[in-house]
């Protein structure tokens, strides 16, 4: 029997653990897949019994960088500094990959916002970089935390990233035709200080939230032209963990998928 989780803080409203054990089920392979989540102040303690216990594991908020020393990197995690997969002591990031992939059919015009800095914000631009976007805004809370980021990434990159303070979310968004929500935020229900004519300009929002989040609802009810979760970023990862696993069966699981989230 094999042993999969996804830890963070929280997670109790993941999908993953559904979704793989049915997968788990369909496929013949004997695997469990569980939610640990673990508290902040923990983190350093419980990542030790994790990598002894699990033969694979996901990565959530807010450890996606947090992991990193106890870890080998692959380069696109190294290069971004998020992890949010792991097998044989080696962390990987297929965040990025999966917002990319999300984007197969859609076109993303500049100007590009993205909110957020932490794990899921790294996936995005890095996804942006190998996108060819050559320019992006970053908002974020602490502004000394993006522009750590932004520096250290732009330097190894060559993308020009833009670094505002969440308080200006205003002026920025309304200069603004592609919104990335790459936090939290709407996860328990709540909003960012917008109203609607701060979304005039607003063509395409995504929100890295595969919930629905009332910013979802809110740029819908605005009439957005397209308004996307991040239910396809999930699938597309999801696809690239187990590809990492060595237990891919691509049209097993986009059956299985499609069964769980009907």
């Amino acid at each position: 029997m094999k042993n999969f989780c996804i830890i963070g803080h929280p997670v109790s409203q993941s999908i993953s653990p559904s979704i793989y054990n049915r997968y788990f089920s369909e496929a013949g392979i004997k695997a469990a897949y569980e939610a640990k989540g673990i508290e902040p102040e923990n983190f350093d303690d419980e990542i030790h019994h994790i990598l002894r216990k699990y033969d694979a594991f996901n990565v959530t908020i807010p450890f996606k960088s947090k992991i990193l020393p106890y870890l080998t990197l692959d380069r696109d995690a190294k290069e971004m500094g998020a992890v949010n997969c792991v097998f044989n002591g080696k962390g990987y990031n297929t965040d990025w990959k999966g917002f990319v992939n999300s984007f197969e059919d859609v076109q993303i015009p500049s100007p590009i916002t993205v909110i957020g800095a932490g794990g899921a914000a790294r996936a995005v631009v890095y996804g942006l970089y190998r996108m060819g976007i050559k320019r992006i805004t970053l908002l974020n809370r602490t502004v000394k935390r993006a522009q750590e980021f932004s520096q250290n990434f732009a330097i190894r990159s060559g993308i020009a990233i833009d670094v505002y303070s969440l308080s200006d979310i205003k002026p920025v968004v309304r200069e603004t035709k592609t919104l990335i929500n790459a936090t939290s935020v709407g996860m328990r229900g709540e909003c960012f200080d917008i109203v609607e004519d701060d979304l005039s300009s607003i063509e395409v929002l995504y929100d890295v939230i595969y919930l629905k989040t009332p910013l979802q609802i809110f740029a819908a009810q605005c009439g957005i032209d397209i308004v996307m979760n991040g239910l396809s970023m999930f699938y597309h990862q999801a696809i690239e963990n187990l590809r990492i696993w060595g237990i891919l069966d691509e049209n097993l699981f986009q059956r299985v998928f499609k069964k769980v989230m009907a």
